[in-house]
C-alpha cells in the first residue's frame, strides 16, 4: 500500500492517484477531489487488488463526487470515517445518497442535476453530467476543470453515446477516467463500459489520455453472478491499433500519475 501523501505543492497541472476500482484523488490546480469513494471492503464485494491509500492518507479535499450508490462507489462506512466532514462538500446523483451524507455530518452534501455546476471553495469547476440510469436511479458522470485542463470522470458509465452527446456541446478533455471490465450478467448488457467502449469513449471525448478504472474483479460472492466482459490489458492493445493518439494508462492503485501543462510529457511516479 502507498501511504505517501499528495503532495499539494506538486508543478505538475494535474496528478490522479487510483485508489480503488472508480476511487480516485484527482489533484488539480493544488485542490483535491476524491471520486466515487470506496476504502472499506465487505464480505460480498472485494476489490480484487491492493487498496491504494487508506481514509487516513487523504487530504483535506476540496469536494467528494459519487456517480451512484452501489457500496463500492458510494462507501459511507469509510466516509463516516473523513475527519474533514464539515467542511467538504459532497456532490452526488440522488437525493437518498445526499442524506446520507449530512446524516454523517457532512454539511454541504448535495444532489447535482445533470447540467448543474459548482467551484467548491474557489477550486475546480465541477459539473455533473449524463450517464445514463440504474432502474429509476440517474447516474452522474463529473467534468472536472481548471486552469484550462479538463478531466472526464464516468465511474460507473456504460453508453458512448452518452458522451459523444456530451461532446456535441462541449470542448474535448484533456483526460478520461473510464470503466474497462464491462461488469455485468455472463448474458444480457453490462453494467459498465467495456475495453472497446472506453476506447471509442476516450476518442469521443477527444482526450489525449484514458485512465482505466473498473477494472479489476475479485472471487467474492458477488462474482458468481456478474462477470467482467473487457479489460485495461485490452484497451490498451486496442487504442494501440487504432488509437493511436491515445494514451491508455493502466494506473496501479497507490500510484500517483502527473499530466503536466501542454508540451510536456505525462508520466508515473
Amino acid at each position: 500500500m502507498n501511504t505517501r501523501n499528495p503532495d499539494p505543492t506538486s508543478s505538475a497541472a494535474l496528478s490522479i492517484t487510483r485508489i480503488a476500482n472508480a476511487c480516485t484523488l484527482i489533484e488539480l490546480d493544488g485542490r483535491s477531489v476524491l471520486t466515487d469513494p470506496w476504502l472499506t471492503e465487505r464480505w460480498y464485494l472485494r476489490r480484487g487488488e491492493p487498496l491504494g491509500m487508506t481514509v487516513d492518507d487523504l487530504p483535506a479535499l476540496a469536494a467528494i463526487v459519487a456517480t451512484n450508490f452501489a457500496p463500492n462507489h458510494w462507501d459511507l462506512r469509510a466516509l463516516r470515517r473523513y475527519r474533514h466532514k464539515a467542511t467538504t462538500p459532497v456532490y452526488v446523483a440522488t437525493a437518498s445518497m445526499a442524506r446520507q451524507a449530512r446524516a454523517l455530518g457532512y454539511r454541504l452534501a448535495e444532489r447535482l442535476p445533470w447540467g448543474a455546476v459548482r467551484n467548491p471553495g474557489a477550486g475546480p469547476r465541477i459539473e455533473a453530467v449524463p450517464a445514463g440510469r440504474m432502474l429509476r436511479w440517474r447516474h452522474n458522470a463529473y467534468v472536472i476543470s481548471a486552469q484550462g485542463i479538463r478531466v472526464y470522470f464516468g465511474g460507473e458509465i456504460r453508453e458512448v453515446d452518452l458522451l459523444r452527446d456530451y461532446r456535441v456541446a462541449n470542448p474535448p478533455v484533456d483526460v478520461a477516467l473510464l470503466p474497462t471490465n464491462g461488469l455485468g450478467p455472463a448474458i444480457g448488457t453490462p453494467f459498465v463500459m467495456g475495453h472497446k467502449e472506453a476506447v471509442d469513449g476516450a476518442t469521443v471525448l477527444g482526450a489525449r489520455a484514458l485512465i482505466a478504472i473498473h477494472d479489476a474483479h475479485a472471487a467474492d460472492p458477488m462474482s458468481l453472478i456478474f462477470r467482467r466482459h473487457g479489460s485495461a490489458g485490452q484497451a490498451k492493445a486496442l487504442a494501440a491499433e487504432r488509437a493511436r493518439d491515445l494514451d491508455v494508462v493502466l494506473l496501479p492503485p497507490g500510484q500517483r500519475w502527473t499530466y503536466p501543462r501542454a508540451g510536456d510529457t505525462p508520466s508515473c511516479g
